[in-house]
């Protein structure tokens, strides 16, 4: 079973792993619990949708957002909100994020509306004295 708080813990398990790598896309996610993963297209994560979802729906869209300072880049690709659509996202069944989210065994329509979370990560330029 995976939600954006079992995320979330494996962010916080690999702290020192999180600053040390350049850019958040090449950080090493638990791609067990992740459904697709792209690279400049929204959203950049989506988490397995849970067969059972009595406690954890799962389905959470993720942005990565990441700067080489403490400002927060643009959301040039897609417009914040809590929450979207996902056949707003996905406009064919051929699409590279449907298939992805397919293969990973996800019963991609079943869930409609999924929860949107973003990722911001700032740095300052000597990264160590945080670890």
């Amino acid at each position: 079973m995976y939600s954006i708080y079992h995320f979330w813990k494996h962010l916080v398990d690999n702290k020192p792993l999180f600053f040390e790598t350049a850019n958040l896309s090449e950080f090493n996610f638990d791609r067990r619990m992740l459904s697709c993963v792209n690279k400049g297209v929204f959203p950049d994560l989506a988490i397995k949708l849970n067969k059972i979802r009595f406690i954890f729906t799962g389905g959470e869209l993720i942005e990565l957002k990441d700067s080489k300072s403490y400002n927060v880049s643009s959301f040039n690709s897609t417009v914040p909100t809590g929450k979207k659509n996902i056949r707003k996202i996905i406009s064919s069944e051929h699409g590279t994020i449907f298939l992805q989210m397919q293969k990973a065994g996800d019963d991609v329509f079943s869930l409609e509306e999924r929860e949107v979370y973003y990722l911001v990560r700032g740095l300052e330029k000597d990264i160590r004295k945080f670890v």
